[in-house]
């Protein structure tokens, strides 16, 4: 009689899936245009790039390891 292997788990790395860093805080004072401009490119980079681009990677992830 055959025996019946099971393939083996898909293993993703718990960094994948972990959470974007979150917004850049502002400080509550009179910003330089220099300062303010340096801000707000990090906060696009910590939350537009990184949220839009690991959104499709998690839900393609999740569908293919279901």
């Amino acid at each position: 009689m055959p025996s019946v292997v099971e393939p083996p788990k898909q293993h993703v790395d718990p960094s994948v899936l972990a959470e974007c860093a979150g917004v850049v805080d502002v400080p509550h004072r009179f910003i330089p245009y220099d300062e303010a401009g340096r801000l707000w490119a990090e906060d696009r980079r910590r939350f537009g790039d990184c949220r839009r681009g690991k959104r499709a990677a998690i839900r393609t992830i999740k569908a293919l390891t279901k």
